[in-house]
């Protein structure tokens, strides 16, 4: 006798699934690269928001900062000037051109407008110095630049499988209103739509610059209260100069008046206002290159018709160690103050 084995049914798979979880993970793709390349150029922008801010704060250096000793608030103009001309450079987000942005960038999802920059003084980073010099050298408390602009979403689209419906496949907005514009600051983050972080530094070492301060400073005369060609430099260094002389004797024209009853150097301006020509008297002299470092001196002048101020000088003869260094000067192609040598 044959028995047969009754075939159990198996049930069948349900098909389909794969494909259906495919299609809704190509919905969340989606999602993820345009929001991907929108936080991207969001990043990139940000950066170039920093760079202007930097950028007006370095190119600031090379303006006007002082007139030495009596004005030290053009550092403010020259900084302000630098911000102007970075908000400019800088209006289209690149800062690659002297002339004017175009006033916006646009990318794939993100469009940035509103560039600006600005620059201020005394910000609470100055260096007042030494007591002495403080009267010339003056403090001015430092800079600090920052900038702001605004980014905003462009052809983003805000709503994607999600029209609220109950057969939509999200519920949630692709891209809510209150966060498709933003502002954005070279330091921190904004409050009250206002960037109040910005990049400090000190500026303006004291050093002569421009046309006014460049002069050789060469004695014109000492009877008078301006003797050097180069008034800043004369001014600071002899203000700076004078309360140190204080402690200096004054032995040797005391005893001179009181033998002689009158000072037996040469009369000055500065005699006027009680600084004759004594112990304390100061001098200056700091022939350039203009006059072959010589400074030839006026015929009243009782100490040197001739005064050599540097090796620079021609007159190499006024001792030896003067004309050795002026030798050395020559001998390797004018290698002198930095310049290379041959």
């Amino acid at each position: 006798m044959t028995t047969r084995l009754a075939r159990r049914p198996t049930p069948r798979r349900a098909r389909g699934q794969a494909l259906l979880e495919a299609a809704i993970g190509a919905t969340l793709f989606v999602t993820i690269i345009v929001f991907g390349i929108h936080l991207a150029e969001v990043g990139f922008l940000s950066l170039k928001v920093q760079e202007a801010a930097v950028s007006a704060l370095w190119d600031g250096t090379h303006g006007e900062m002082h007139f030495i000793p009596a004005s030290y608030s053009q550092a403010g103009g020259s900084m302000r000037s630098a911000a102007a001309n970075a908000q400019a450079r800088y209006s289209d987000f690149k800062g690659l051109s002297s002339a004017p942005g175009a006033g916006r960038i646009t990318q794939v999802f993100t469009q940035g407008t509103g560039m600006q920059v600005s620059c201020g003084m005394d910000v609470g980073v100055g260096w007042a110095g030494a007591v002495l010099t403080r009267p010339v050298y003056r403090d001015n408390g430092g800079t600090a630049c920052g900038a702001q602009a605004t980014l905003s979403a462009w052809r983003f689209p805000s709503s994607f499988l999600d029209d609220g419906s109950e057969g939509a496949l999200y519920k949630k907005k692709h891209l809510e209103d209150s966060i498709s514009t933003m502002q954005v600051c070279a330091v921190g983050r904004p409050v009250g739509g206002t960037c109040t972080g910005r990049f400090a530094m000190l500026v303006d070492d004291w050093g002569l610059a421009g046309e006014r301060e460049s002069p050789t400073c060469l004695i014109a005369s000492q009877d008078q209260l301006f003797p050097c060609t180069n008034p800043a430099f004369h001014a600071a260094a002899w203000s700076t100069y004078t309360p140190t002389s204080l402690p200096i004797p004054l032995g040797a024209s005391a005893l001179a008046e009181a033998a002689l009853y009158v000072n037996p150097l040469p009369l000055t301006a500065l005699a006027m206002v009680g600084l004759g020509m004594k112990e304390q008297t100061f001098w200056i002299s700091a022939a350039g290159e203009e006059t072959n470092f010589i400074q030839v001196m006026p015929l009243r002048d009782p100490i040197s018709l001739i005064w050599p101020t540097s090796p620079g000088s021609v007159v190499a003869g006024t001792s030896g160690y003067y004309g050795a260094a002026y030798v050395n000067r020559l001998r390797d192609g004018g290698c002198f103050l930095g310049l290379d040598c041959d």
